[in-house]
């Protein structure tokens, strides 16, 4: 971060949140016939930004894929890939900055159908503004003139750095695996250890895959929900292990590679991830400034902005079980076999305090695929309300934060006519610390001294030299002491810089 010319300091400046929408039209074979459409997954990749004159261009990819039953009762699925584009204007914008996006997610996706599949997605980013500063360091060459020191926290910006993990998983025998449908999958990062060159990273990955088996010569759609324990290790060139890490996680869902095979009459199912590490290492050094009392003219002023954060504490998991019953209408015909219940979406929707420990009250939707006893193939769409007793004790409100995911579903048919379904869930409670830092919010640099054209004598305090012993000593009276030197003490503790200019 130092060399003999300059000292670069990279800070970081939160931009307005943006939101904007993107269509994808999705084209349709003319010889594909949608009967009913089962999931729809949507992600972003590949993103980018440009920087300019106080704006930026956000850019990057959305891929899509569709899961559908067609008219032959046969489980299919689209993909499709397209550009989006959105720019954002802020005055501390320039060319030489860095901005992470790495937050951009879509926030949901609506799905209409005409000739083409119409997915409209909300997209949100939190974009974050790292600034490259230089300060001269001329201060090298008139040491004996330094008279005080300023912290400064300086950044390195790590850019992006992708690491990649696999995990495996074993089925039973008797699920022979015919076809991979969908695959969704969430990283929530836990914990981040700083080392030199290197971070290591633990998570949990949630997962999500629907497949197609064959069992008794018929081919019947199966989904498996895992949570996996991730420990990585990134690489992370000119990181400290001094240093403090503010990285933003992200999984990469156009470099999911998924493979399958036999071993043993069990259907082995191997994913590979890439994970997208984004942002910054930060660590305090002081420097040293040239008092005013020599020239104002050469002050280097640092103004600084106490900005607030949360400090992750604690990260528990809470597994509980979720059920409920949703009744047919009278007029829609009796149910004969559940195939599938897709496209489950848990969501909390408030949280609060009851006899010291947290509630979390949610709803989770899902789409139930059955065959009535018509032989019609059907989709239902489900909701089912709960409420959970976490247990956790928390003293404020707004110390945490929360997520759910549904780790097994079990979904039967009761008198044909009412669907019974329990889900196993895991939430996850994240609590913080409210603390405080200081970052720079200004820095502004005076004129430059030309030395030649003063002539300085350095002389150093003696352990309990008086003022009138000092002035004795260098022959000068205590009116020039003065004008030079700000708040010496009557009597020198030793080592005082004392500045004449003769």
């Amino acid at each position: 971060m130092e060399n003999n010319d300059t000292i670069k300091i990279t800070y970081a400046k939160n931009l307005n949140k943006i939101n904007f929408s993107s269509i994808l039209s999705v084209p349709i074979d003319a010889n594909v016939n949608i009967k009913t459409v089962l999931d729809v997954c949507s992600y972003i990749y590949d993103e980018k930004v440009e920087c300019g004159s106080g704006k930026a261009i956000v850019s990057g990819k959305i891929g899509v894929k569709v899961l559908y039953i067609d008219m032959d009762n046969i489980t299919n699925t689209i993909t499709d890939t397209q550009n989006f584009s959105e720019s954002f204007v802020d005055s501390s914008i320039s060319s030489d900055s860095f901005i992470n996006c790495a937050n951009t997610n879509i926030l949901s996706s609506v799905l209409s159908s005409d000739s083409t599949l119409k997915i409209n997605c909300d997209i949100s980013c939190e974009p974050v503004l790292y600034l490259n500063l230089a300060l001269p360091n001329n201060l090298n060459s008139i040491e004996n003139m330094i008279v005080k020191k300023s912290e400064i926290e300086t950044c390195s910006i790590a850019n992006t750095v992708n690491t990649n993990f696999e995990y495996t998983v074993n089925l039973d025998s008797k699920d022979k695996i015919a076809k991979i449908l969908s695959y969704n999958a969430h990283f929530a990062p836990v914990s981040v250890t700083s080392y030199d060159e290197y971070a290591v990273v633990e998570g949990k990955l949630y997962s999500r895959l629907m497949f197609e088996y064959n069992k008794d010569g018929e081919t019947e759609i199966k989904e498996l929900c895992e949570i996996s324990v991730v420990k990585n290790e990134v690489q992370i060139p000119g990181l400290n292990r001094e240093n403090s890490l503010d990285l933003a996680f992200k999984l990469d869902c156009s470099k999911e590679i998924i493979s399958t095979e036999i071993e043993d009459d069990h259907s082995v199912i191997s994913v590979q991830h890439t994970i997208n590490v984004c942002g910054v290492s930060m660590k305090n050094i002081s420097i040293d400034v040239v008092d005013d009392l020599y020239s104002t003219d050469n002050e280097i002023q640092l103004n600084m902005t106490n900005r607030e954060y949360n400090k992750t504490l604690t990260c528990d998991r809470v597994e509980d079980t979720v059920s409920g019953e949703i009744a047919l209408q009278a007029e829609e015909s009796a149910i004969d076999l559940v195939l599938a219940n897709l496209n489950i979406k848990p969501e909390i929707t408030n949280t609060y305090i009851k006899d010291e420990c947290l509630y979390v009250e949610g709803l989770i939707s899902s789409n139930v695929i059955y065959i009535d006893e018509n032989k019609e193939t059907k989709c239902r769409a489900t909701e089912i309300p709960f409420v959970i007793n976490t247990k956790i004790k928390l003293e404020r409100l707004d110390c945490y934060r929360s997520c759910i995911s549904v780790t097994d579903c079990r979904v039967k048919a009761k008198r044909g006519t009412i669907l019974e379904l329990e889900y196993a869930v895991s939430v996850m409670i994240y609590t913080y610390q409210k603390e405080s830092r200081e970052i720079i919010d200004n820095i502004s640099i005076g004129k430059a001294i030309d030395f030649s054209q003063y002539d300085y004598q350095i002389y150093l305090g003696k352990p309990n030299e008086s003022m009138w012993e000092l002035c004795k000593r260098i022959k000068c009276s205590p009116e020039d002491v003065a004008r030079y030197n700000k708040n010496l003490p009557l009597v020198m503790e030793g080592g005082e810089k004392v500045i004449i200019k003769r």
